[in-house]
């Protein structure tokens, strides 16, 4: 019987084991944050801020965005999804451990959700930036401007044409 119970134990996940692989988990859905910030729109390392009216995430809350979706697909899918972090375990537990294909998971998830928050606020500039160039008149190189930079970017164009007009005195109308 002894036997049998320290066997139980064994190969029950102990609650400091299941937060440290929480803990790495996190870090590689923030890895993945990292890496969506650094390939996407959102300016490289910059700190979030709000330009135009519009919060941009910068790294910082692509790297949190990245660790919370990591812990929360780990947490709701992982082969520890069920254990007891506070409380008795129940003697059927899994062991815990932590697999490459659970790190490599949470960072393609910490990218991958990350991004999708990105194009969201993508989203909210460009029509903000529709919006915008549709109160000008036509012009083609700020279309062409429009057309091939990327959302903030396209903004930023129609934003600072609107100042020009306004600065260099040209007459919009009688």
């Amino acid at each position: 019987m002894i036997i049998a119970s320290a066997a139980q134990v064994m190969h029950s996940p102990a609650a400091g084991t299941v937060w440290g692989i929480l803990g790495a988990i996190a870090g590689a859905g923030a890895i993945g944050g990292l890496v969506n910030a650094l390939l996407g729109n959102s300016g490289g390392l910059s700190l979030p801020k709000p330009v135009h009216g519009v919060i941009q995430l910068g790294f910082l809350g692509n790297v949190l965005l990245g660790a919370f979706g990591a812990v929360a697909t780990w947490g709701f899918y992982g082969p520890l999804k069920d254990a007891v972090l506070i409380g008795t375990n129940p003697g059927n537990m899994l062991p815990a451990n932590l697999t490459v294909t659970a790190i490599i998971g949470a960072a393609l998830t910490g990218a991958g959700g990350a991004k999708v928050v990105s194009n969201e606020i993508d989203k909210v500039v460009l029509k903000k930036t529709a919006v915008e160039a549709a109160k000008k008149d036509a012009n083609p190189g700020l279309a062409a401007t429009i057309s091939s930079s990327p959302p903030l970017a396209a903004l930023d164009a129609v934003m600072s044409h609107n100042d020009a007009a306004v600065t260099t005195g040209v007459a919009t109308g009688p």
